[in-house]
């Protein structure tokens, strides 16, 4: 396996890897408020699911969209994949911006981001997203690409911060940590035949390993530090 390959194999597999963590942080997070309050069935868990599935389709149904791998169309399959995968981050950048709205307005610390460690566990989940959205990018890719990906997940955080400063229903924020949640299904789907189809290499496994072991490693430091 060249070293081209091997570094694809382990760039895939991390990335797998730290999806596969990622979605049950989002699916926990958008359950606070509905699906974890268990039976009777109540609108809000109706919602959420709702919304949950409504964003794989969504993003599912405009890759199809997307001309087939050709000579003449293969930048743009790449770009546009990569603009879907930035979209998709963009779900749960929304929720965050509105819950640092909201605690800027009653004034309340962010627990989330009231530490160094914290800060720093946050910095590794947002350069695992980018990390991810970049494997989307065209072989050769623009600096144009870059900064419309950046825009994509990023203005939904911008956005989020003014409308959580005023009084909104919290649930708002957990729906979209649910839309989140079926955006991160999206690049499952779309990052597995980046791995090799006839056998799955050391590459690929170490690369899961890493990546698996990053997140929760981060999200370790994360929760830990509360308590500091």
């Amino acid at each position: 396996m060249g070293r081209r390959k091997s570094w694809i194999q382990f760039s895939a597999g991390a990335a797998l890897g730290f999806l596969s963590l990622f979605f049950t942080e989002l699916i926990d997070d958008s359950g606070f408020l509905g699906v974890s309050s268990g039976f009777p069935l109540t609108s809000d868990q109706i919602v959420l699911t709702t919304l949950f599935v409504l964003s794989f389709l969504f993003l599912l149904i405009l890759s199809l969209q997307v001309p087939r791998v050709n000579s003449d169309s293969s930048r743009f399959t790449a770009v546009s994949l990569a603009y879907l995968v930035a979209m998709g981050m963009g779900f749960h950048s929304f929720g965050e911006g509105m819950i640092v709205g909201n605690s800027f307005a009653s004034q309340v610390p962010i627990w989330e981001l009231s530490s160094l460690f914290q800060g720093l566990s946050f910095s590794i989940h947002k350069f695992l997203e980018g990390f991810t959205i970049a494997l989307f990018f065209e072989p050769h890719p623009r600096l144009k690409t870059a900064l419309i990906c950046t825009f994509l997940t990023s203005l939904p955080f911008i956005v989020g911060v003014p409308l959580g400063l005023s009084t909104y229903p919290n649930i708002f924020a957990n729906l979209f940590f649910a839309a989140g949640a079926g955006a991160v299904i999206f690049m499952i789907v779309k990052l597995v035949p980046m791995v090799d189809p006839k056998r799955i290499s050391y590459a690929t496994i170490f690369g899961f390993t890493v990546g698996f072991l990053t997140i929760y490693l981060s999200t370790l430091i994360h929760y830990t530090a509360i308590f500091y």
